[in-house]
């Protein structure tokens, strides 16, 4: 995975894992990795086996981590290191 990518919950990911962008005009398929500063979500694309065609999981990569969601994360990371709440 590449460095400072977020994953949201329960997003899964092996070395065999579909991960679709989604961010341009036509997905971009690729395996096993994600760029960096990628934002990815749970999703799901249609496969067809010989009993049908199902839903299978997948991960998509709707954007990329804009500055200032590294100050809120960075802040986020902080108030845990103290044992802060608010």
């Amino acid at each position: 995975m590449g460095k400072q990518a977020v994953l949201g919950a329960n997003v899964v990911l092996d070395s065999s894992s579909e991960i679709i962008d989604v961010t341009g005009s036509e997905p971009s398929e690729m395996n096993g990795y994600v760029p960096e500063r990628a934002e990815v979500i749970l999703g799901s694309y249609t496969k067809k086996f010989p009993a049908g065609k199902y839903q299978v999981p997948c991960a998509l990569i709707i954007g990329k981590r804009k500055r200032h969601s590294d100050l809120r994360s960075s802040l986020a990371d902080t108030l845990k290191e103290y044992k802060i709440s608010i």
